[in-house]
Formats: structure tokens, sequence, C-alpha cells
């Protein structure tokens, strides 16, 4: 009953995002509609500019989760990227559109029909990459991509097979698939991830499961939240002569505690953290959105995890050696 209460509560909210499309006021201005075409297909995306954006701004993508689109993606995050963007000037936040509300990512046996068409979606991200450089002259060396759920799968993908066209990637809500259900080709690089995972999640289960929703669509069987983790860790220590470095933290929030672990490679670069969340509920928690309460009781919304995310993102773009809390 668990499982199946978790999955309504998923559903119910997914499509609540979806109809629900009000902004905040004054950080949906500045957002523009495009369109790219993809092996035949057209593509639409939409990207929020700063009011007085500048050259050499950072690319961040944000994917949305399944059955969610463009727009209910920034409806759940409260605006906060945009937010960020009109703040700094210097971030460009782009929000791609999956094919018919799905992305195409390493989990074989998911049955949306953007797998059975073998959408591009690799090409797709790269395209929108080139078009903004060649619009905005944003600095290649600094783009980033967050997702959720079918979107954070969609990161992995990235991150395995075109790890050198982004600087830092923050997944939320998934696991890696297990081998047999896994259809991507890895570069097996090491990357700069953050994985941010509920503890009690069902619908995309911190421990390994079969992955299945009321939409319809199987997932096949993800990996454990841990075995995720020592994926990415263990491609941030491959050839390194020094060990990793590491730091542990624990925040507490209203009825919710936050554990978080960060590791560091000095010789790479590169940073991995893990954020687990107990009792945070199954939202992309943050402070601005309303609607979500009476379908997810336990939504903290005391934590602004878009803003942990863009903090991790600094963490990796300006930090050289260690860690920074700022």
């Amino acid at each position: 009953m668990k499982i199946i209460k978790s999955i309504i509560c998923l559903t119910a909210f997914l499509a609540l995002c979806k109809e629900s499309l009000t902004a905040q006021e004054g950080h949906e201005t500045n957002t523009v509609q495009d369109s790219i075409i993809i092996d035949g297909h057209w593509r639409t995306f939409e990207y929020h500019l700063p009011q007085y954006p500048i050259n050499n701004s950072r690319l961040l993508f944000v994917l949305h989760g399944d059955a969610m689109t463009s727009k209910s993606i920034q409806n759940a995050t409260g605006f906060e990227f945009n937010k960020l963007a009109d703040r700094t000037g210097a971030t460009i936040v782009v929000y791609p559109q999956g094919y018919k509300d799905y992305w195409n990512d390493c989990r074989k046996e998911a049955s949306f029909e953007t797998k059975n068409k073998g959408i591009n979606d690799v090409a797709f991200i790269k395209a929108i990459i080139q078009r903004m450089e060649r619009r905005y002259h944003i600095d290649r060396k600094n783009v980033f991509a967050t997702g959720y759920f079918n979107g954070g799968n969609m990161c992995y993908k990235l991150a395995k097979s075109i790890p050198d066209s982004f600087k830092g990637f923050a997944v939320i809500g998934a696991n890696l698939s297990t081998k047999t259900n896994d259809d991507c080709v890895s570069l097996d690089q090491s990357a700069s991830i953050m994985i941010i995972n509920y503890l009690s999640d069902r619908t995309s289960p911190y421990m390994s499961w079969e992955v299945t929703s009321l939409d319809g669509f199987t997932r096949g069987k993800v990996l454990p939240t841990n075995e995720t983790l020592n994926y990415w860790l263990n491609l941030l220590e491959k050839n390194d002569k020094k060990p990793l470095s590491s730091l542990s933290s624990t925040i507490v929030k209203a009825k919710s505690t936050f554990f978080r672990d960060d590791y560091y490679s000095e010789e790479k670069n590169k940073r991995v953290s893990l954020l687990k969340i107990v009792k945070g509920g199954y939202p992309f928690p943050n402070p601005h959105v309303d609607q979500w309460s009476q379908i997810v009781a336990n939504m903290n919304k005391h934590i602004n995890i878009p803003e942990t995310v863009i903090r991790f993102f600094y963490q990796v773009q300006y930090s050289n050696t260690g860690y920074s809390t700022k």
C-alpha cells in the first residue's frame, strides 16, 4: 500500500505541475521560445535570459521529469533558477522539452515512445549548446545540467556519453541502471556530479528496485543509491596518486534531516556529492511553491534544492582545491 500511495502522490504531483503554470511575478519575463530540427523531428526548448546578460555566461540546463514539460519544471522548482540568472546576470537557463514529455535515457527497458523511436536527445542537447554559443557567446567551459527523475537519468546519459561538454551535473530522484538495463555506451570518464535522493522514495527507489509508475511505462531495474555513488567515485579516484578528500555533514530543517557526503579529487579538480533526504517528500524541495502541500504532505519547504544545486555548481566552477561553503 505504501508503494501504491507513493506512486499515486507522485503522479498527482506531476499532473498538477503540468496544469498549474502560473509564474511567480517577474521571473517568466525574458524567456525565449525556440526550436531545432534533429533527425527530422522538431524539438522545442525555452530559455531564460537575465535582464542584463553578459558575454561568457555559464549555461545551465534544467531537464524535466517524467510526463512533465519545460514549463512545469520551472513551476516545480519555484522559478529559483530563473531568479539566480536575474540576480547575477551571468547564467542563461535552458529548459529543453523531452519528446512527448519523456527523455531517451540509459534505461533499456523503459517503454517510452522516445526510447522506442530511438530519439537522439544527446544530439538535441549538443545542438542547443552550439546555438547558445553562437547567439550569446556563452562560456563553453562552464556548461551545467540538472535533472529531475527522468531528467536526472538523462543527466547520467550525458555524463557517460559526452562528459567533456559539461562542467558538472546534479541529479534529483534517479539512480543508474543495472548492467542488464543499460543501453548507454560510457566513455568511463570522471565527472563532477551531485546526487540528491529521498531515502524513502518508492517510485525511483533509494535501494535497487524495479521502477514503475501509473503512467503505464516501466523503467526496468536500477542500482541502489550507494552503488550509483560508488560508480562515480571509482571514476573520480581512478589513477589518482592521492586519496580523495572527503567531508560529511548533517542538516536539520523542520522535521526533515539531510545527510551530505562530499568527495574531491585534487588531481582531477572534480567532486562528487551525495545528499540523502529523510522525510523530504517527492517534489523538488524549495520554499516558493504552494500547490504541493495537499498532495505531498512530507514535502519540506525549509530547504532550497535549486539553491543547493547552484552552490555545488559554483564549487565546481570556482574552487580549485578543497571545499567551499560560500
